[in-house]
């Protein structure tokens, strides 16, 4: 008698995922490693300290399209009803994310980065050696942001898989939208 095998399932903490989730989940990571490499980019930059406010700046217009993609953006929250509303943040707050449904500024992401600071200060002192510093600075840099976003992508995943009854999130977004000039 031959024995029915179960399917290998890797056990992650994702939710379980629809079409539309998994289209959002691969255009949210397409999305990341663009960024990334913008970050990595900059980081090659031979200033010291430099890359941080780039960087910075570039992670939080980053964070804040993967909120919007995943309808928990501030803007969308707002618009919840107030028992809803609640419950979201309860949801967060259980979740752990300091950048869901808030507003995304500097001091946040470099709060949401506290526990990487020893690579952040790795990644500022490899800038004082030559060629091979600047190198491994940038891998560094991009590795982190990437490494940022996709937790964060996992975060708000999450939080829609524990409150089916938000409303759905926009219908893949255009991700990297910039607005256009006056």
């Amino acid at each position: 008698m031959i024995a029915l095998r179960r399917p290998f399932r890797r056990v992650v903490d994702e939710p379980p995922s629809t079409d539309e989730n998994l289209l959002r989940r691969l255009a949210c990571k397409r999305f990341i490693r663009k960024q990334s490499l913008k970050a990595a980019g900059v980081s090659a930059l031979p200033v010291p300290g430099a890359d941080l406010f780039i960087n910075g700046q570039l992670l939080a217009s980053t964070l804040e399209q993967i909120n919007a993609a995943h309808g928990l953006s501030r803007l969308q929250i707002a618009m919840l009803p107030p028992a809803l509303r609640s419950q979201v943040e309860n949801v967060v707050n259980e979740v752990g994310s300091y950048l869901i449904g808030r507003a995304i500024t500097q001091a946040a992401v470099f709060a949401a980065a506290r526990g990487l600071g020893i690579r952040i200060g790795m990644q500022q002192a490899a800038k004082l050696a030559p060629v091979a510093g600047l190198a491994a600075s940038a891998v560094l840099s991009g590795w982190m942001f990437k490494r940022l976003c996709e937790r964060h992508v996992a975060q708000c995943e999450r939080v829609r898989a524990a409150l089916p009854l938000l409303p759905a999130p926009p219908v893949l977004p255009r991700l990297d939208f910039q607005p256009p000039a006056p």
